[in-house]
């Protein structure tokens, strides 16, 4: 119990963020995690096309 009642008691310490900065935050992340994704893609697409190159090229 001692616990919950300092769990409450820290809380009420918190210092949320407004609406306008987690609007800020989600666009910021959510440009990142999009941009990152990318990043991904293309190079993992260019990765897979010089495996199979490589592929080719020692089979034969």
């Amino acid at each position: 119990m001692k616990f919950i009642k300092d769990s409450i008691r820290e809380l009420k310490h918190v210092v949320w963020p407004t609406r306008e900065e987690t609007k800020k935050y989600f666009i910021i992340i959510s440009t990142f995690i999009v941009l990152f994704g990318l990043y991904l893609f293309i190079f993992n697409s260019i990765f897979s096309e010089f495996i199979i190159l490589l592929k080719d090229v020692f089979k034969s």
